[in-house]
């Protein structure tokens, strides 16, 4: 990850053997795809840049909102999680309202759905699953 600001962002994604497969470039308004040499097939060559206004893809990663939030209308899901929606995303946390473990954002008319499977502290997930159309992506944090 690279950022100036965090609606100036770069995230590189590596494959297992740490060569660079994808390329995310977040101006702020838009976050533009470019395939590095171990891209395979995913993602296609002629993906177009994504409007998504000043969301922070460092902020998603680390388990937190992408977005700001200022405020939004509280709710509960039928499973007891807590639900905050401010028209931009929605944020699910545990019944206990300590993490966040589920996040949704609509961009361009695609939802995208990123969980954090097995988060137990507030510090940056191990796992990161991100879902768009149907598509899913599992990131997994080094240790080291």
């Amino acid at each position: 990850m690279n950022s100036r600001a965090p609606a100036e962002e770069t995230v590189g994604v590596y494959d297992p053997l740490g060569r660079p497969a994808l390329f995310l470039e977040n101006d702020g308004t838009r976050i533009r795809f470019s395939r590095g040499p171990a891209a395979g097939d995913f993602p296609p060559p002629n993906l177009q840049p994504v409007p998504t206004g000043p969301v922070s893809l460092g902020r998603i990663l680390s388990g937190a909102p992408g977005y700001p939030v200022d405020e939004g209308d509280l709710g509960r899901t039928a499973e007891g999680e807590w639900v905050l929606e401010d028209g931009r995303q929605r944020l699910f946390s545990d019944p206990s309202r300590r993490l966040l473990s589920r996040a949704e954002y609509d961009f361009s008319g695609k939802r995208v759905t990123v969980t954090y499977p097995g988060r137990e502290t507030s510090g940056p997930p191990p796992l990161v699953k991100i879902e768009v159309s149907g598509a899913k992506i599992v990131l997994r944090r080094d240790t080291e």
